[in-house]
């Protein structure tokens, strides 16, 4: 099973305010569950498996981007037809974007970016993405690079104009090889 080592969340950790709601617990527990309960041989390199459809599996109310029957999933490209931008996995009812994150470290920071857009961006007079959940290593490459704490980072930078409620991050151990 892929062990989770870090969590972390933007609203108890960095943000000064109270104004805001914080990550529903049920969906972070179906989240954090839906990762842990990956087999191991998923992240290794030959693997014929992903954690993106893993997780996807575990969450069947949230349209999953690679969907297999239509290509890449419309429900996922929150910003068409104006930008061809995507989540990884997405829960309209709850306004819910997850963003997993396998290796690269530019990727954290354009996943929080789509976070901002979803925050600003309306349908139903409701925003996009209220919460966002970032799911990254905290060892990668030969530097074993922490994505965790590159996204806590870029959160602290940055949370002045983060338009969402909450966003959660779940750091995950690669096995060493």
């Amino acid at each position: 099973m892929v062990k989770v080592v870090k969590e972390g969340f933007l609203n108890q950790e960095i943000r000064d305010t109270k104004t805001s709601r914080s990550f529903p617990e049920d969906q972070y527990e179906r989240i954090l569950s839906s990762v842990e309960e990956a087999p191991i041989h998923i992240l290794e390199k030959d693997s014929d498996e992903d954690l993106d459809r893993h997780i996807a599996h575990g969450l069947p109310d949230y349209h999953f981007e690679q969907d297999a029957r239509t290509g890449r999933n419309p429900r996922c490209k929150l910003w068409c037809p104006d930008f061809d931008h995507s989540v990884d996995l997405y829960n309209t009812d709850e306004r819910i974007a997850i963003e997993i994150e396998k290796s690269q470290r530019k990727r954290v920071s354009d996943d929080v970016l789509k976070f901002i857009r979803g925050g600003k961006t309306h349908e139903n007079n409701r925003k996009k993405i209220e919460f966002g959940c970032l799911v990254v290593p905290v060892n990668w490459g030969s530097g074993n690079n922490d994505l965790f704490n590159e996204a806590m980072n870029c959160m602290r930078f940055i949370r002045s104009v983060l338009h969402v409620e909450d966003i959660a991050v779940i750091g995950y151990r690669i096995p060493s090889e």
